[in-house]
């Protein structure tokens, strides 16, 4: 398994149109993939959760526009395309009390690409190539 390329960002602040425009201006000077980008907004705060190359120096950017950076280390997996194997790996995840942090997929014909982030990734790797899938942590851009 090769070593981390990607982490996934959570970039919190308070939500005002200032913060928002360097945020934005920031992602578009880095050239960060739109592709798998989430915000969110609950009260007076606003979060965008995206994927991203590992980069120190972009992450105290990012902490300059005021905002509060969270990342978690993620890594894919590619399961047939059906409900059955993706319940397989939840409840395995479940019953080892690991908890998904999030997960984004997509399909390739019979093919479920996930790329995932837990509580626990180590374990949760481990865990999921007992289940004879192959984890890893090198994941392709979004």
């Amino acid at each position: 398994m090769l070593r981390p390329t990607m982490t996934q960002y959570n970039v919190q602040f308070v939500n005002d149109r200032i913060t928002l425009d360097k945020l934005t201006r920031l992602l578009v000077k880095e050239k960060i993939s739109f592709k798998s980008v989430l915000t969110t907004s609950v009260g007076e705060k606003t979060a965008i959760q995206f994927l991203a190359p590992k980069d120190h120096a972009f992450r105290e950017k990012l902490e300059k526009t005021g905002a509060v950076v969270q990342e978690d280390l993620i890594f894919q997996l590619e399961l047939p395309n059906s409900p059955d194997a993706l319940h397989q790996v939840a409840q395995a995840l479940a019953e080892k009390s690991i908890n998904i942090v999030s997960l984004y997929s997509r399909i390739e014909g019979e093919t479920m690409k996930l790329v995932l982030a837990v509580d626990e990734p180590e374990n949760a790797v481990a865990l999921i190539e007992k289940l004879g899938f192959e984890p890893d942590y090198a994941v392709d851009e979004p």
